[in-house]
């Protein structure tokens, strides 16, 4: 359930990332304890239970129970599953503990000598969280990139013949974001000729047009219909400043946040900006009441199924997202309401401005 505060906040990761170390450390210390061979206990139903309702839990994405369920199979296992450190490294990265990632993926390596899939997978894994602390905080970490590069490598290199999807365009990815572009558009190439209707085909194909988009934050694709049905995607609303608000009527601060979020519509109604109220509410009729009867005339969209929301990764409301003229997402702020957010506002002015000017 969304509120005004989520629990998913810094220190809180912080908590996992502790828990998921210490989860790691179990299961290397639980290496000997098992009188069962390894081979043996991953054939058991005990073993099979365990890591089938781990595995469960990870579609669902509840990654710390789905890690706690991996840990225990591991323990069965006798500490020394490769296939559960594989598994514990994806439930990491989903809680976005990446250090903890880094070195499960590492244990996966240690104890998969032999299985070339694994191999390639757990490779591939420890490189995107090589890659994801590399730009932690908005900073990029040179040396860290090329670390995920050679991660990355590794993984084709265990897979020769591309059974496994994705190592080419991750490999890519790595690239562009050193600005190699055409070392990375060979790579892409090499991808979509290995798999050309792949999950990240799509993706691909757009890299390859513009690899400049590995290297900045462009906003997900999305396509909403508007209480006022308004079609609204990122194609319709190119070529000027967007601001996404994050919102809901049992939302304390954005309530109080409201008079200056109608004051900014207002001051900038003739400019080239628009403003999106995506509601987290739960109640359709109790929104459409508040938006009529507070006068909110901009573009409003009732996210009933928190799609929106998990398409920009909104974990907290009130959250504001700052979209450039090109697509490029220049701000987020979570937790305050607008009139707290005195450097998005001032954000907002300076890229209308750059707008207006360049448009000249």
């Amino acid at each position: 359930m969304m509120g005004a505060a989520m629990p998913r906040s810094i220190g809180f990761r912080v908590v996992l990332g502790a828990i998921a170390a210490v989860a790691i450390a179990a299961a290397r210390d639980g290496r000997g304890a098992a009188a069962q061979t390894t081979a043996t206990a991953q054939s058991s139903p005990a073993f099979d239970d365990e890591f089938e309702r781990a595995s469960r839990l990870l579609e669902r994405r509840e990654y710390f129970e789905a890690l706690k369920g991996f840990q225990r199979a591991n323990k069965v296992a006798g500490g020394r599953s490769a296939k559960c450190f594989l598994a514990m490294a994806r439930a990491m990265q989903g809680m976005k503990v990446y250090q903890n990632a880094v070195d499960a993926a590492a244990s996966a390596i240690e104890y998969g000598a032999g299985d070339a899939r694994l191999l390639a997978q757990a490779h591939s894994i420890r490189g995107l969280a090589l890659q994801a602390l590399a730009e932690k905080d908005g900073e990029r970490d040179a040396a860290r990139l090329a670390d995920a590069e050679q991660e990355f490598r590794a993984a084709l290199a265990a897979d020769p013949e591309s059974n496994v999807r994705d190592l080419h365009y991750n490999l890519a990815v790595a690239l562009m974001k050193q600005g190699r572009d055409g070392d990375g558009i060979a790579e892409m190439q090499r991808e979509l000729e290995a798999w050309p209707v792949g999950s990240t085909a799509e993706e691909a194909k757009r890299l390859i047009e513009n690899p400049r988009r590995t290297r900045e934050t462009y906003a997900p694709e999305f396509s909403i219909v508007s209480s006022s049905k308004e079609l609204i995607d990122l194609d319709t609303l190119k070529g000027r400043i967007v601001l996404l608000d994050f919102w809901a009527t049992w939302c304390g601060p954005c309530v109080r946040a409201l008079p200056s979020v109608k004051k900014l519509q207002k001051d900038h109604a003739r400019d080239p900006f628009v403003l999106v109220g995506v509601s987290a509410d739960r109640d359709e009729a109790a929104w459409r009441a508040f938006t009529d009867k507070n006068g909110m005339v901009w573009s409003q969209y009732w996210d009933r199924d928190h799609r929106m929301q998990r398409v920009f990764d909104v974990n907290a409301i009130p959250t504001y997202v700052l979209i450039d003229a090109e697509g490029i997402v220049r701000m987020r702020v979570s937790g305050s309401g607008f009139h707290e957010a005195r450097a998005l506002a001032a954000e907002i002015d300076r890229r209308i401005k750059l707008l207006q000017t360049d448009g000249r």
